[in-house]
């Protein structure tokens, strides 16, 4: 009897050893996230992403954001994501997009670190503005996630002078120009435009774009499919970059996803 009370207390004392050593090392605790830092990942768990892709948490926006181009108090409840410029070029880009919802909106900004300012055309829809500095939302509200442009999906290229290049899919899978979007755009920038001769420090765009026109009701949960890009027109040729690596941009089936909480 007494033997078997002894190993007992060994086993006992061996459960409450391997116990503690569990707590020590912090697993089955969950791990803390510091506000306002990226949640970005490939197929990151409770962002309603699938394997291999892509994924951003969307904050709830609580209060105002004035649409003006300047990247205030506001945007630092959300999470974030780098788009740097991966071009080998003397002064590469450097891209931070925020993202932000309320009741009436989707908010996307674009803070761009760049030395070199150029913005030439002042059309609405002109069918080189991509060649300017500029920034790319493309949005895939229903998540169809098919290599087709349709209906539901719409693109948003704002530039340095504010001008916009904007488009919606038809149920064919083509785009349709004339389509005119009611969001809000604003842009600001530090320096001097189409002068090589100074040094600039970069520029800011915020835009506001209604869920009426997107299509979709907003809350916690909710998720669309989305991809970012932009360009930069430094050195011999513009040359542009988006986050999913999707070959055209518009290509829905490898977007990543933007989970409202």
């Amino acid at each position: 009897m007494r033997r078997k009370i002894v190993l007992q207390s060994i086993l006992f004392s061996s459960v409450l050893l391997l116990w503690a050593l569990f707590a020590a090392s912090g697993c089955g605790r969950p791990a803390e996230k510091p506000a306002g830092t990226a949640a970005v990942s490939a197929g990151m768990p409770g962002a309603g992403a699938e394997s291999g892709r892509k994924s951003l948490v969307c904050r709830r926006l609580y209060g105002l954001i004035e649409v003006d181009g300047i990247i205030e108090t506001a945007w630092r409840l959300a999470d974030t994501l780098r788009l740097d410029d991966p071009a080998e070029i003397a002064d590469p880009n450097q891209v931070k997009i925020y993202t932000l919802w309320d009741d009436r909106c989707l908010y996307v900004a674009y803070n761009v670190q760049d030395k070199y300012l150029v913005a030439r055309q002042t059309q609405r829809d002109h069918k080189e503005l991509y060649k300017d500095d500029m920034i790319e939302v493309l949005i895939d509200p229903r998540r169809d996630a098919t290599d087709q442009w349709l209906e539901d999906d719409i693109v948003y290229h704002v530039n340095l002078l504010g001008q916009v290049k904007d488009d919606r899919g038809t149920p064919e899978g083509k785009s349709d120009p004339t389509w005119n979007s009611e969001a809000r755009f604003a842009v600001s920038y530090q320096g001097t435009l189409n002068d090589s001769i100074d040094t600039d420090t970069g520029f800011s765009v915020e835009l506001a774009v209604p869920w009426s026109e997107i299509g979709k009701t907003p809350g916690p949960g909710v998720t669309i499919g989305i991809n970012f890009a932009a360009g930069d027109a430094e050195g011999p040729g513009e040359h542009l970059w988006d986050w999913c690596g999707a070959h055209p941009f518009r290509q829905p089936t490898v977007y990543g996803v933007l989970e409202l909480q």
